[in-house]
């Protein structure tokens, strides 16, 4: 069986992950490589401990992003989420990413506007992740999560643009 990031570190290939599950899982993993246990060893033994160190933090970091874990299930269902390649999107969900847009730079400097379509956004943002975690775990719907993915890649991006506005 190949070995992704769920494999590494003991975990269920679930999307309904919690947090403190995958850090939790992490840390006993982290705890069996760690440099200071290796530090007396041969150099051939560190650098193969820093190795693996290195791919349990990455499987951390996979699992705790919920795009990244989405596609870790779907690349083991052999389904390509066409991060790269597809830019095709349903109408209505574009039309709700221009509406988005047009939403934040409207904002401008306007704190409570900033934070209203934050807060819009966050919503549809939890909606893709119950969507994504009923397609993923119970109805093994791998297409249907594949644009779930997709429309989550655009809102976590607008997301970020969101928070840097509330910065500012």
């Amino acid at each position: 069986m190949a070995q992704n990031a769920f494999t590494l570190l003991g975990l269920p290939a679930v999307f309904a992950l919690p947090e403190e599950k995958i850090e939790e899982a992490w840390r006993r993993a982290i705890a069996l490589v760690h440099p200071d246990k290796f530090a007396s060893r041969p150099a051939a033994e560190r650098r193969v401990a820093e190795q693996w160190a290195g791919r349990i933090n990455e499987a951390r970091d996979a699992l705790l992003d919920p795009v990244a874990r989405a596609t870790v299930l779907l690349q083991a269902a052999g389904v390509d989420t066409g991060r790269e390649t597809d830019t095709h999107m349903p109408a209505d969900f574009l039309m709700q990413q221009m509406m988005w847009r047009e939403a934040l730079e409207e904002a401008g400097a306007d704190k409570a506007a900033v934070e209203a379509l934050a807060r819009d956004v966050e919503a549809a943002r939890s909606e893709l992740l119950q969507s994504l975690a009923r397609r993923l775990d119970a109805d093994k719907d791998f297409e249907g999560a594949r644009g779930d993915v997709r429309r989550l890649m655009f809102i976590e991006k607008l997301l970020k643009e969101i928070h840097r506005a509330k910065a500012q």
